[in-house]
């Protein structure tokens, strides 16, 4: 027997979709949590900004589980009679660490002393959550083997804290059962990850993929997927734009305005944003200037610029946020256009939909016609939800 779906309206749905309705916001800085991530480019574009998180409402309350069992671990260890310093003595606050002038850092779980195995070592303390496969993995290969990046997280910990040990706990979530491990300093490791850090911060155009397989197991389920291998372009920020730089003190500067930008300036970009060109998947840059990049589209071939209204170029001029909002496949449409054709679609344009729909075919202008029949259904749907794109036609 099919299973009924389930009804939007039920508990569980409403909870979920709470979940969803919190703002996803951008990292302000490269994390010790994925600079052991096994793809440059995943690092490189998640502290550029380059796409939204947008994790499902069960994986952000899957988030909250991992988040609410660390203070459970604190009692815990406290239970045993260890010394724990959940916050920083000096700031009241979670422990912050940071290097590479600001840009790269995380937040740790706690600084423990007085545990069992070694009572009179401080200790950096890292609390995981697993699936039961997960646990029984960890707990059989240890931490370095199983779960890497977990284990490039403590490393960066302990080489900014100057502490020469780590505890990692890992809560089995089906059985409730606790994997504790040390893991020791590792100086040499250490020094590789600040030096990949600094080499992606300093990097102004994204790193190679670890593959051109969009089905890769490693790249179909990434949350970058969209832009690395789905032909969308970046968000329209101040981290994805060819004038920001990041400086000193975690800061970034803005060559357009000859200023630093706040990090909520970075977080609604402005209207002289200029993609950085490997943004933009599903063309190559040909030509540019201080405030445009013209482009070939890799399918059509034709030519068109990325710019501010005025702006130099070739071909029609989008906005980085046009760039973002409309498929590849639409832009080369568009690029493709002569200018009969963008003049006939611009009245279809502001024509309303329910004249469009209605108008016969027998009627209509020819070149009118051409233009309706050469814009997609995607096409359409952006055309009509952009302003913008509506004014470069």
């Amino acid at each position: 027997m099919t299973a009924l779906p389930e009804n939007p309206h039920t508990t569980s749905a409403a909870i979920v979709r709470w979940y969803e309705s919190k703002p996803q916001e951008h990292r302000p800085h490269m994390g010790a949590s994925v600079i052991g991530h096994n793809c440059d480019r995943y690092i490189w574009l998640t502290f550029r900004w380059a796409m939204k998180p947008e994790f499902k409402g069960r994986i952000l309350r899957l988030f909250s589980t991992g988040q609410r069992e660390e203070s459970r671990l604190v009692e815990e260890l406290r239970g045993i009679g260890a010394q724990v310093w959940d916050t920083d003595p000096a700031t009241g606050e979670q422990w912050r660490v940071t290097a590479c002038n600001g840009h790269f850092g995380g937040s740790l779980d706690g600084v423990a002393k007085g545990l069992p195995e070694g009572p009179k070592t401080a200790a950096v303390l890292e609390f995981k959550t697993h699936s039961n496969k997960s646990w029984n993995d960890v707990a059989k290969k240890g931490v370095q083997a199983a779960k890497p990046q977990h284990y490039d997280q403590m490393q960066s910990y302990m080489g900014l804290m100057d502490l020469e040990r780590a505890l990692y706990m890992a809560v089995n979530k089906d059985t409730d059962d606790v994997h504790t491990e040390w893991v020791h300093f590792n100086r040499e490791r250490f020094k590789q990850l600040i030096e990949r850090a600094q080499r992606l911060l300093d990097a102004t155009s994204a790193p190679w993929r670890i593959s051109t397989d969009p089905e890769h197991f490693e790249c179909k389920f990434c949350s970058m997927h969209k832009v690395c291998h789905g032909g969308q372009a970046g968000e329209p920020n101040c981290r994805t734009c060819c004038h920001s730089t990041p400086t000193a003190l975690g800061q970034w500067c803005c060559a357009a305005k000859g200023r630093l930008v706040s990090d909520a300036e970075q977080r609604t970009g402005c209207n002289t944003h200029l993609m950085i060109p490997s943004l933009v998947p599903y063309a190559e840059p040909v030509d540019g200037g201080e405030n445009f990049v013209v482009y070939r589209h890799t399918q059509t071939g034709r030519l068109f610029t990325n710019g501010p209204d005025g702006c130099a170029g070739k071909g029609p001029v989008f906005s980085s946020k046009e760039l973002h909002r409309g498929p590849g496949s639409l832009i080369g449409e568009m690029a493709a256009l002569n200018d009969a054709e963008i003049t006939a679609a611009a009245s279809l344009i502001d024509m309303p939909n329910d004249d469009v729909d209605a108008m016969p075919s027998k009627r209509e202008h020819p070149a009118r016609k051409a233009a309706r029949q050469r814009a997609s259904a995607a096409g359409k749907a952006i055309l009509e939800g952009s302003g913008d794109l509506r004014r470069q036609l």
